[in-house]
């Protein structure tokens, strides 16, 4: 069987064919087609199959990532919603958790809040109450159903979020509302609070809800037009959505809760490292994907991602688990903008797509990073997507000059320099965010990048950062569509439990824990191989009067002969301690510990685990450079010797200073440095 990751990102939709038995890999790269993504997804199938000799019947399975679910919130272009909430609760959506400071600014009196996710008279009022207890206090008036649901049904409303109070201790109430709506208005897409985000904190649940429902409408349209495209291409394998959380859902799943695509592109990428970092044994590694349009870090500790189950997307409130991913406006494609004072500034405004760099001579006149890489020769325009894609020099020098030289008085060269190093700059403030602000030291890490643009920064990234080992992985600037092929089946779930950890019994969180393991059975039971299922559970605790928890894992050996016992409870409550003092310095011994939830993750080991073989891979006795290339290091230009990455064998070793070319990206090293090719086909470069 043949397996296909699809990526689509904002400038490059990637491609990745791995045949299981052989090993054999093939890729490919498309331009995005941002009117219409899955233009661009069916034109990089139809070219994978070419390229690799394959029919429709050859695939059994496609992998598929997309930063669409992102774009839509960022871009205002989601569907509209309306919110159904507990009278008394209608402008929770504008309240905002006021005790938090969720804006990109505390000190900025110029800030603009952003809108509301639904305007004010699309946010109706329910006669209904639900104790914190879970016990009901008053019924819900179904009755005044009809007159909501007569208001949208004559509107633009394409979806319903259902948010009632403490909807998490008991769902009734958002039940039988759910089921009457589906009555009154059966096209509409409807979702509720306790299917998304079942934890107390209403700002947060009723976003997170209503975001749901806004991208519910336009996701489910996209699914299912990707879907009839491939059935009409003749595919009949199987199609898989990756997940913010690192892990492969169905199609139905997704569609019903698509907020868990927010971080699906990205996503790709950490899971690919995981399935390294478990093959090469290096526990710790620090992931750099750096594309057309943002700049993403992550970590990864003990061969498993950091999670996440809160986050803000524009200033909203998002609760959903997901990969730590911290994203900056520092892609390939990040235009380069001098400001009233003189001072460079990198992003976030892109080229995208179309028209792209300047370089790309599609009519981009703003100079980008790609375009100063060009001009600096750490992109060779000749080489660029394998020869595929020739890139016009002219074009970018002629944009520097034009846009930043000219306006600061130096040379093209000095411009362009510039450039990277500011863009360097802001990519290392971001690892060190991810390291050093969350108690952990770089060095201490390898770095792992990738990402079309991901290598070619990577030396200069390491070294700010003092890290000793950078990995290139195969395929860097398709690693996250090869991520869509390794990652496995997966699925998260959580109990709001809200109770001081002393109130409750070890036997109790194990029963909870057994609880969520038969959902998870059940949601993934459907597929071959459920013995194989594998479940993480973790514990979200803070100190009484907190306002934040910190998520800790409990080992599966404590809910098993200890579960029943106060082992369990000791071993949460030092977990988090631990990871108390380290992200704060400090911890509260006497202080009370509320168990706020409990969560799982289950998977099961559906995803490719060979080794990539390239499917021409020769194997030279003598290296040798194919060409030379002029790059500008240490404030001149240097002729570098290139080689060629599909014609270095394992154990193969380049003294610096060189360049290693492949078709997705290249990596330039220095004097004194040097890269050697290891068992499962990365290049690890020693500084």
């Amino acid at each position: 069987m043949r397996r296909i990751g699809i990526d689509v990102g904002g400038t490059f939709t990637d491609v990745v064919m791995v045949d299981e038995g052989s090993g054999a890999i093939w890729s490919t790269k498309v331009a995005t087609t941002p009117l219409d993504r899955t233009v661009g997804a069916l034109n990089g199938y139809r070219r994978i199959l070419e390229l690799s000799a394959s029919q429709s019947g050859d695939i059994g399975f496609i992998g598929h990532g997309t930063t669409m679910a992102t774009n839509m919130v960022v871009e205002h272009k989601a569907a509209k919603a309306a919110l159904i909430t507990t009278k008394g609760f209608r402008d929770i959506l504008e309240m905002r958790r006021l005790s938090r400071h969720d804006r990109a600014d505390l000190y900025d009196l110029q800030f603009d809040n952003p809108p509301p996710l639904v305007e004010r008279r699309w946010r109706f009022e329910l006669d209904e109450r639900m104790l914190a207890s879970g016990a009901v206090e008053l019924a819900p008036n179904l009755e005044s159903l009809k007159d909501m649901a007569r208001q949208i049904q004559e509107s633009d409303i394409e979806a319903v979020a259902i948010c009632l109070l403490h909807a998490y201790a008991n769902p009734k109430h958002e039940q039988l509302v759910r089921d009457a709506l589906k009555l009154l208005l059966p096209t509409h897409f409807i979702t509720c609070s306790h299917e998304v985000n079942p934890e107390m904190q209403e700002y947060e649940r009723c976003s997170s809800t209503v975001m749901n429902a806004m991208l519910g409408p336009v996701c489910g349209r996209y699914i299912n037009h990707l879907q009839d495209l491939l059935t009409h291409e003749g595919f009949k394998g199987e199609l898989l959505f990756m997940q913010s959380n690192g892990g492969l859902a169905s199609a139905q799943t997704v569609a019903h809760k698509p907020i868990v695509l927010l971080e699906s592109g990205p996503a790709g990428g950490v899971s690919a490292g995981v399935r390294s970092s478990q093959q090469s044994g290096l526990k710790g590694l620090l992931l750099g994907d750096m594309g057309g349009t943002t700049f993403d870090v992550s970590m990864i500790r003990d061969s498993r991602p950091e999670i996440r189950t809160q986050s803000l997307l524009h200033t909203y409130a998002v609760r959903s688990p997901s990969i730590d991913i911290d994203s900056i406006g520092a892609g390939g494609g990040s235009i380069a903008w001098i400001d009233s004072v003189g001072g460079i500034h990198i992003g976030p405004q892109s080229a995208g797509a179309d028209p792209g760099p300047a370089c790309y001579g599609r009519g981009g006149l703003r100079p980008t990073v790609t375009d100063c890489n060009v001009i600096l020769g750490y992109v060779d325009p000749n080489s660029f997507l394998g020869g595929e894609f020739k890139l016009d020099q002219q074009a970018a020098y002629l944009a520097v000059e034009e846009h930043l030289a000219k306006p600061l008085g130096v040379t093209v060269m000095e411009a362009a320099w510039t450039v990277r190093v500011v863009a360097n700059a802001l990519m290392a403030q971001a690892m060190r965010l991810m390291t050093v602000e969350r108690g952990f030291d770089p060095r201490d890490f390898a770095y792992l990048c990738y990402g079309g643009a991901g290598p070619v920064h990577a030396i200069d990234l390491a070294q700010e950062l003092e890290i000793q080992r950078v990995i290139v992985p195969p395929l860097p600037g398709l690693f996250s569509a090869f991520g869509m092929i390794v990652a496995d089946r997966q699925f998260d779930d959580q109990i709001a439990v809200e109770s001081e950890l002393s109130a409750v019994s070890g036997l109790q969180i194990s029963q909870w824990c057994e609880r969520l393991k038969e959902q998870a059975t059940q949601t993934l039971g459907s597929v071959s191989g459920i013995q194989q299922l594998e479940a993480t559970y973790r514990a979200d605790c803070r100190y009484a009067g907190q306002p934040a928890a910190i998520s800790i894992l409990i080992p599966g050996e404590d809910l098993t002969a200890s579960g029943i016992n106060d082992n369990l409870k000791n071993h949460i409550r030092a977990g988090f301690e631990q990871e108390h003092k380290r992200n704060w310095n400090f911890i509260k011994p006497d202080q009370p510990i509320v168990l706020v939830n409990l969560r799982i993750q289950a998977n099961i080991n559906s995803g490719w685990r060979g080794l990539v073989k390239h499917a021409v891979s020769p194997k030279s006795s003598k290296l040798a450079a194919t060409s030379i290339r002029n790059v500008y290091i240490d404030g001149q230009m240097q002729a570098l010797p290139v080689y060629q990455r599909s014609e270095l064998a394992p154990h193969d070793t380049i003294q610096g200073p060189a360049v290693i070319e492949e078709p997705s990206s290249c990596v330039i090293f220095k004097l004194g440095q040097s890269a050697s090719v290891d068992d499962i086909g990365n290049l690890n470069i020693q500084l």
